[in-house]
């Protein structure tokens, strides 16, 4: 298992498996949000035991942390079914607040209204017997729903209290090559072109694309002109193109790809090379991926670094 990330002497991310999901529609949308509270339920019905917290916050409230209680989480369930959550608004349950790092720890729920963007953090401990039940019933229930994009595997999970931290990422990819490092709010600036605040024209030669893959990878009729008919040939990849969306997986469960231990990262390789026609070019991502790196000449040089890792 993977230690934190630190930043100094401070722990600030934390192993665990991701789970992040991207629609280009708003969380009012009907089928939105009967999804995210299946999602929500799904969650509830594998951590409850391990929540601390809840937030519910829109205009009318403001953005109060409160005790995890069964009458919490049946106001956070009635918010993502009923509530018009025009942006900004979020709902989020995450855990303990941590004696040794003073910030709140997974299990994490996180759906957030942005405003062209409706996003979706799950983040819970980086046991793949716990993980893969959870994963597998939310990838069910993301093919209903208009999915843009999303990914899951093993990561670090960044509290949102210090998101202004992103800068200091990709660190853990380095030796910890399938690791998930990306904040929930950075694949905005490199998604569609319609999205975010990236100056498009100022590049014209770049694509947009997801910025990633993963354990399991899910990309939405957006960019599937792109792929074509997708075959991978390499052992314990799974490819689902079934439906609307395309969703690729690299093995019976995830994995850190950790060269110190000399893991097998063959299929994520052969998932990164069979998808790089879906994925945006590396310049947007220096925009905000990872914060603004583009002038800072060590954050380049890691993003890039970060970018090709699953090149042979």
């Amino acid at each position: 298992m993977p230690d934190y990330i630190f930043r100094g002497e401070d722990p600030i991310a934390q192993p665990a498996f991701r789970i992040l999901a991207y629609w280009p529609v708003a969380l009012q949308d009907p089928v939105m949000s009967q999804g995210l509270v299946a999602i929500f339920d799904s969650f509830l019905q594998h951590h409850r035991e391990a929540l601390a917290y809840t937030v519910v916050a829109d205009e009318k409230r403001p953005m109060e942390g409160h005790e995890a209680s069964d009458a919490g989480f049946a106001d956070m369930r009635d918010w993502l079914a009923t509530a018009a959550k025009e942006w900004p608004a979020t709902a989020r349950t995450f855990g303990p607040i941590s004696e040794d790092t003073g910030q709140i720890v997974v299990p994490s729920f996180r759906v957030e209204q942005m405003a062209d963007l409706s996003i979706m953090d799950i983040s819970v401990p980086a046991d793949p017997e716990q993980a893969v039940p959870l994963a597998n019933r939310v990838t069910e229930i993301l093919q209903g729903m208009p999915t843009l994009y999303a990914i899951m595997g093993m990561g670090f999970f960044l509290p949102t209290s210090l998101e202004e931290l992103s800068y200091v990422f990709p660190r853990g990819s380095v030796r910890y090559k399938t690791a998930i490092e990306f904040m929930a709010e950075g694949p905005r600036w490199c998604l569609r072109q319609d999205i975010g605040n990236t100056f498009w024209d100022e590049m014209p030669e770049e694509t947009d694309g997801i910025p990633d893959i993963g354990w399991r990878t899910i990309v939405g009729a957006h960019y599937l002109p792109r792929l074509g008919q997708v075959s991978i040939d390499a052992e314990g990849v799974t490819v689902d193109q079934s439906g609307a969306m395309l969703i690729v997986t690299a093995g019976a469960a995830p994995i850190w790809g950790d060269v110190n231990m000399g893991e097998d990262i063959s299929a994520y390789r052969a998932v990164a090379e069979a998808l790089a026609p879906a994925r945006a070019s590396v310049r947007p991502m220096l925009n905000g991926l990872f914060g603004a790196q583009v002038d800072d000449p060590d954050g380049t040089d890691r993003v890039e670094a970060w970018y090709e890792r699953f090149e042979a």
